[in-house]
């Protein structure tokens, strides 16, 4: 159905609901509303549950605002709430009635909520008026009017094209199930006042039999859908055949009149339609009552195939919704793990800080600190940090791979031709030694006493020589392991860049190349200015590679999260060098928890894994530095979020 469908209605009946968005313990829900709700953090005694909606969060007042209905408009209203309600964004004075439209978003501390109505016909009520055509086909066949049909007739039929247009437009834009099977129950008792108990099955995946996943009654209570009663007699008729069923009265038709499973649930009247999409069977909608016996009509059973064929539709766009969600995780989570594969040093760090700042996120979404208790993450947000925390390495995949697997300030060729260096500088020392004693002794005649003491003499220069050589290698290889923190460079590399051995023709040989000097002299890490450059390009290529993905609008904020992984609050991070509130929440959290899994991840051949206590020392450093959010800092730290993951 053509969900652009206007339709203007005279009179009728106004049906509104609240929709929950879910945010840590606020669970995503759908609330019908009465004439008043009020909204709070403990149940009211002289409140019905149906009148009362509860937010389970300490930050909500225990009577925190009310929703009213007055004629076709419902009103909300604080309470004198301590941490306020709004209405778009807007704080509503307490005691100011506020008038709520479709779509309004409504909040209170840790809770979201979407305020939707909706208009259902009045049976007495005149003929609407449509203006656009309204193509039910796909619906009820029988729902055509005819060249006879009386004007009665044709009022019915324009109010059945109106409750459909009104079921599209609601479950068109679902895309969670639990959220679906809420809406289905809201419309089932709202178009059918003599409906007593309603109940859903679906199928969990393809292929597998029909389960319950909802069950409701007229007075509010809801049934666990594990634990109800189902005729399998009436289910199995409709799965088998594919048709819907409706029954006037059960204990007089000769077909349900002596099924056990009617007697013993005391159906009367019963209609049952099944989810049919392209000649699947998704799942199926029974209502039925146990007081009357004529309690639906063929009318309704047309209404109720008009729903369940919408609910079809919007079923398969969840199910369709879910695999390119899993499609798309599964491509990410097998592009990360091949990027990752290049240096299986690190190997995993992408997926632990994924963990890490998911459950990061939730933590700071109950946070009651006064500057944190305004955050609030959504499910997609959730899911949008999640895969920026994936995917802030992506860039390394252009990282040349002797940099990208560095373990020490020298790469390792570089150490071993050092090392030669050395025995080669041994070699021509004693070269030079041998051939000045030979030279002496052709000159001088020496005696043989003479000539053996000259040689003591020049075997103890040359163990000195080896032992002061010794002596630099070992200073060499102390500077060569990288320091995690700042350190001071060895001043002992001073003497060995100062030092020449003798080659041949009398050309004095560096020991130590001025580019090893100042590789050697690193304070921090093991990467050369060039080469930790190249490191750095690694977060602008990420971006580069993530703008270029069509990202849906709520993981749209996927490649500037990532972006700036490595800014700093002072301003001195990179690539930007953005400050302060230039660097988004969630950015900072990443940073976070990027920073902790690169001092704890498991030994590596340049670094040995800092204990968390160490850790977490270190990082607190950094946020008296002004480089990390303090604030969300405590909550990592207090909420063990390392630990959740």
């Amino acid at each position: 159905m053509d969900t652009t469908t206007r339709i203007r209605e005279p009179q009728g009946a106004v049906m509104a609901y609240l929709e929950v968005i879910g945010s840590g313990a606020v669970k995503s829900s759908v609330f019908p509303l009465h004439d008043e709700v009020v909204i709070g953090r403990d149940p009211q005694d002289s409140l019905a549950l149906d009148h009362f909606l509860c937010i389970p969060e300490h930050t909500v007042s225990r009577r925190h605002a009310r929703i009213m209905r007055r004629g076709d408009t419902y009103f909300v209203e604080d309470l004198h709430s301590f941490n306020g309600t709004y209405v778009l964004g807007n704080r509503l004075a307490p005691g100011a009635w506020q008038p709520l439209h479709e779509g309004d978003e409504l909040s209170v501390p840790s809770a979201r909520m979407v305020f939707h109505s909706l208009i259902v016909p009045a049976q007495d009520s005149m003929p609407s008026v449509i203006t656009k055509v309204v193509d039910a086909t796909q619906y009820a066949q029988t729902m055509q009017p005819s060249q006879n049909t009386s004007q009665a007739d044709m009022q019915r039929l324009v109010h059945k094209l109106h409750a459909m247009a009104q079921v599209g437009i609601a479950l068109g834009a679902v895309t969670d199930r639990a959220t679906l099977t809420e809406k289905i129950m809201i419309f089932i008792f709202d178009l059918f006042p003599l409906a007593e108990r309603a109940f859903i099955l679906l199928k969990k995946n393809e292929g597998e039999a029909l389960l319950p996943v909802a069950a409701r009654r007229r007075d509010g209570t809801v049934e666990d859908p594990e634990r109800v009663r189902i005729s399998h007699t009436i289910v199995n008729e409709v799965v088998n055949k594919k048709q819907a069923i409706l029954s006037v009265d059960t204990l007089s038709d000769r077909y349900f009149g002596s099924q056990e499973s009617i007697i013993a649930q005391a159906i009367r009247s019963v209609m049952c339609v099944p989810l049919l999409l392209e000649g699947e069977c998704l799942g199926l909608i029974q209502v039925d009552t146990s007081s009357d016996p004529y309690a639906f009509k063929e009318q309704d059973l047309e209404m109720l195939t008009g729903v369940c064929a919408e609910a079809a539709v919007a079923l398969k766009n969840f199910q369709l919704y879910s695999d390119i969600e899993r499609l798309l995780d599964g491509f990410v989570r097998a592009s990360v793990q091949a990027i990752e594969e290049r240096d299986p040093v690190t190997a995993g760090h992408s997926f632990r800080v994924s963990a890490y700042a998911e459950h990061f996120a939730m933590a700071v979404d109950r946070a009651d600190s006064p500057e944190l208790r305004q955050l609030v993450f959504s499910k997609d947000q959730l899911r949008e940090i999640r895969y920026a925390a994936l995917l802030h390495d992506f860039g390394k995949v252009g990282v040349r791979e002797h940099v990208l697997r560095k373990e020490k300030k020298l790469h390792h060729a570089d150490m071993r031709m050092l090392e030669h260096r050395f025995r080669h500088a041994r070699a021509c020392l004693e070269r030079k030694a041998w051939r000045q004693l030979a030279d002496l002794h052709l000159e001088r005649g020496l005696s043989m006493a003479a000539f053996r003491a000259e040689k003591e003499r020049v075997e103890q220069e040359l163990l000195q020589e080896s032992a002061r050589l010794d002596g630099f290698l070992a200073a060499i290889r102390r500077a060569n392991e990288p320091a995690i923190s700042v350190t001071e460079a060895a001043g002992e590399l001073r003497e060995v860049l100062g030092y020449a051995y003798p080659e041949e023709a009398g050309v004095a040989a560096p020991l130590l190349g001025e580019d090893e000097f100042l590789a050697l002299s690193i304070t921090k890490g093991c990467l050369t200015a060039d080469e930790r450059k190249q490191i750095e390009e690694h977060v602008v290529d990420s971006y580069s590679f993530l703008i270029l993905i069509p990202w849906t609008r709520d993981l749209a904020g996927v490649p500037s999260i990532a972006h700036g992984h490595h800014e700093k609050l002072d301003g001195s991070g990179y690539p930007m060098g953005l400050k302060g509130d230039q660097i988004c929440v969630q950015t900072r959290m990443l940073t976070i928890c990027d920073i902790y899994d690169a001092l704890t991840a498991p030994d590596r051949p340049y670094k040995k894994s800092v204990p968390v206590e160490q850790a977490l020392d270190l990082m607190w450093l950094e946020c008296k530095a002004g480089h990390l959010d303090s604030r969300l800092f405590n909550v990592f730290v207090e909420s063990r979020a390392w630990a959740a993951a």
